[in-house]
């Protein structure tokens, strides 16, 4: 990725002399915290979903008689479902985000129920996978709404707050986990991932279409099938190609992360430090409360006020530090290792946050959800779901701390990538930063 052009500063979007237009809202209303409130409740459930993954770890390796490798293999395959999920997420540039985000839904909370039926480690590889799909695509299309919807100056503010929602999920499964696992077979967990179909009513009867996609679809008028879908091409043309790579380059580097977190820190918990499915559940629990009370705020304030470079790759690399300790420090005194979850979250939320934020921000309406899903579900996913499996194959040979380990290098260089190449786009309406996309 070759640097800016030298005539333009490489930090820093150029500001449009033009004057916000009537789509960007000046204040919150009153539907705008309703809209928060809907997708939040949507995103908790997104954030508990994936947790279940975890949860129930040791339990499916114990069953299905699989070691690391295997496993590393199952969660790799169910983690690909992020990537096709670009299938399913573009489709949102031609129908609209209301449309979506409702059938998202649906999905995903059919496919982890169906998953409480697996009888095989096949089956229940299969609809883990697809329940991932729509997983990936709710969660997306979340972030899209808020961007587009949301007045410039809350934008941050409200993509990490969604992200530290998904954390409240995650501490409500692990919590759930402990008691239900202790009564219960392992697919109860899933069983319970059926309740968001609820949610379908409540998103058709609350829910409105973001002004800028309508008035994109009304200036876009009627195409032809071929000309529906050319905008698929669009985030590789050169005045988009830089941040194109940029975002998933970045996406890359912070998953070598974050995709092992809890899935193999629980299986690192219940070997090596001896804890129960309810110790290990306890703390997840606390390290995520803590992402969800510091860790969203922080990065929501810091986007804002430090701007967006330097918060990314601020907490990419206490990311990398944080998930290090975690994974090498032996003591089994749960004070110490809540404390090491902790921080490991409260980085990593703040991490997702400020990519998330890119990711939203540097594509122009049109193609915004598209090129979201190139950069952050598609080719932005491919440590994703390598990650779990190199650190399986490599955990044989050296064990889960040291495998975890050597991947923590990758948000370092996530960082340097932040700081050389990103542009700073606190502070500017998504137009302005539409019009600076063919000067930087």
């Amino acid at each position: 990725m070759a640097p800016m052009s030298s005539s333009v500063d490489p930090t820093r979007v150029p500001r449009s002399s033009a004057t916000a237009t009537p789509i960007e809202a000046d204040e919150m209303s009153p539907y705008l915290w309703a809209l928060l409130a809907m997708l939040a409740s949507a995103t908790f459930f997104d954030g508990f979903d994936a947790a279940i993954l975890a949860t129930v770890a040791p339990f499916v390796q114990e069953q299905y008689e699989l070691d690391d490798r295997a496993w590393g293999t199952v969660v790799g395959v169910a983690r690909l479902g992020a990537v096709v999920s670009f299938f399913v997420l573009v489709f949102a540039d031609r129908y609209g985000r209301r449309l979506l985000i409702t059938l998202t839904i649906l999905g995903y909370a059919i496919f982890t129920g169906l998953t409480a039926l697996s009888t095989t480690v096949e089956s229940f590889t299969f609809y883990q996978l697809a329940a991932r799909i729509f997983l990936a695509s709710e969660f997306a299309l979340s972030l899209i709404i808020i961007g587009e919807e949301y007045p410039t100056r809350w934008r941050g503010f409200g993509i990490a707050l969604l992200s530290g929602v998904a954390a409240l999920g995650t501490i409500v499964a692990f919590l759930a986990a402990g008691w239900v696992l202790k009564h219960y077979d392992w697919r109860m967990m899933y069983a319970i991932g059926l309740i968001p179909l609820a949610l379908i009513f409540f998103f058709r009867l609350g829910m409105r279409e973001t002004r800028r996609y309508e008035e994109v679809a009304r200036e876009r008028g009627t195409q032809s099938w071929a000309q529906s879908w050319e905008h698929l091409r669009v985030p590789f043309q050169p005045q988009y190609r830089g941040r194109t790579l940029l975002v998933t380059l970045i996406w890359n580097c912070n998953h070598l992360v974050t995709s092992p977190a809890t899935t193999f820190w629980t299986i690192h918990a219940a070997r090596n430090l001896g804890y129960s499915a309810a110790e290990y559940g306890a703390v997840v629990a606390v390290g995520y409360l803590a992402g969800f009370v510091f860790g969203s705020p922080l990065a929501a304030w810091l986007l804002n006020r430090v701007g967006r470079r330097w918060t990314c790759a601020g907490f990419y690399v206490l990311a990398a530090i944080a998930i290090f300790l975690l994974f090498h420090v032996d003591s089994r005194g749960m004070p110490l290792q809540m404390l090491l979850m902790s921080v490991t979250v409260v980085s990593f939320l703040g991490a997702n946050a400020a990519t998330n934020t890119y990711a939203t921000e540097l594509f122009p309406t049109a193609i915004r959800a598209t090129g979201y899903s190139w950069t952050t579900n598609l080719f932005g996913r491919v440590m994703e779901f390598a990650t779990p499996a190199l650190i399986g194959a490599l955990a044989i040979e050296i064990g889960i701390p040291a495998a975890v380990g050597w991947l923590a290098i990758g948000p370092v260089v996530g960082a340097l990538i932040v700081l050389l190449y990103a542009p700073e786009t606190s502070g500017l309406t998504l137009e302005e930063i539409e019009a600076g996309l063919g000067k930087a």
